[in-house]
């Protein structure tokens, strides 16, 4: 019976701390900083959804994740980030990501974007147990 319960409450809290960052980026409409631009998503111009704007990479993927597979994909064509070596707007799905970075952004994500893989993979070597992945492959990563 122990056990039972036992499981039943590190159930409970694996699934509370889940739904800790789906609350802390419930808000679509951050207000994109200098200072967070290099970590920001931006989303505009898809017909039948809003501009949205995320001060982190982590916060997009998990909104998009919680959209139904149409406005995935409206997500997908629209959504835009900055390169973080140069400051450059770039399409997602164009761009290479580092996940696992010791970089601190702003909901703690540590996922920054780079128009080019050599810079990638090069930050990456530098900065943690990072790994690079484009758009497709990070939509499906279980962030943390």
């Amino acid at each position: 019976m122990n056990k039972v319960l036992f499981l039943a409450l590190s159930a409970a809290l694996v699934f509370a701390a889940g739904s800790a960052t789906a609350d802390e980026c419930a808000d679509t409409h951050v207000k994109i900083t200098e200072s967070v631009k290099k970590f920001s998503v931006l989303m505009s111009g898809a017909t039948g959804m809003e501009t949205r704007s995320f001060d982190d990479i982590g916060c997009a993927i998990t909104n998009r994740n919680n959209e139904c597979a149409t406005r995935q994909m409206l997500f997908d064509g629209h959504a835009a980030v900055v390169d973080y070596a140069s400051g450059e707007e770039l399409p997602a799905e164009k761009a290479f990501f580092v996940l696992k970075t010791d970089v601190q952004t702003p909901r703690g994500f540590g996922i920054v974007a780079f128009k080019d893989k050599n810079q990638a993979e090069q930050f990456s070597a530098g900065h943690g147990k990072g790994k690079v992945v484009r758009w497709f492959e990070l939509v499906d990563e279980k962030l943390k």
